[in-house]
């Protein structure tokens, strides 16, 4: 008896942490919220990437989604997400951040067209007090930010990189172009 019963027991607590996990969980339903302020768009699929970027991908990140980054990007302990959005009808994507407080009311702090770069374009988060440094192509050098709150990582793939991080003096995204 006590042994069907720890079945039982066994059985409910693999469901409820799959529930947990599940993308429908809270992640899944913050993205859902927040989509629904951008009518008519979606998350940019792996589908709609190119062939070399989805094989990429599907081998060094195979568990992470490549249009979303959740984390807190300003500091405030809450999270905020990065993610990049198409619309089919438009034929545009775009790339927006957005940062959502005590309050919950998320806000958008960041947009980017990303439309020319949708099949190649893809997100990793970048750790607090990682160092970002411009690239040496670019003209103005600058000396390299550590990075206070985490940071976003925008891949061109096989063609140039990004880092963008909350600027907290000027309480606002900012970017370094890490890579050519």
């Amino acid at each position: 008896m006590m042994r069907r019963y720890g079945w039982i027991l066994l059985s409910v607590a693999a469901l409820v942490w799959c529930v947990a996990l599940s993308p429908n969980g809270e992640q899944g339903t913050d993205v859902e919220r927040i989509l629904k302020r951008f009518p008519g768009y979606h998350l940019l699929t792996l589908q709609e990437r190119d062939p070399y970027l989805k094989g990429f991908l599907a081998q060094h990140f195979p568990k992470s989604n490549p249009s979303v980054v959740r984390a807190d990007f300003n500091g405030d302990g809450r999270q905020d997400y990065a993610l990049l959005l198409k619309n089919d009808k438009l034929g545009k994507t775009m790339l927006v951040v957005v940062l959502c407080p005590a309050d919950g009311q998320c806000k958008k702090v960041y947009e980017l067209d990303e439309t020319t770069y949708a099949a190649i374009v893809y997100l990793r988060p970048v750790a607090p007090g990682s160092k970002v440094s411009q690239t040496e192509a670019v003209d103005g050098s600058t000396s390299p930010v550590k990075l206070r709150s985490t940071g976003i990582r925008v891949t061109y793939f096989e063609k140039a990189e990004v880092v963008l991080y909350w600027n907290p003096k000027l309480r606002k995204i900012e970017e370094v172009q890490t890579g050519d």
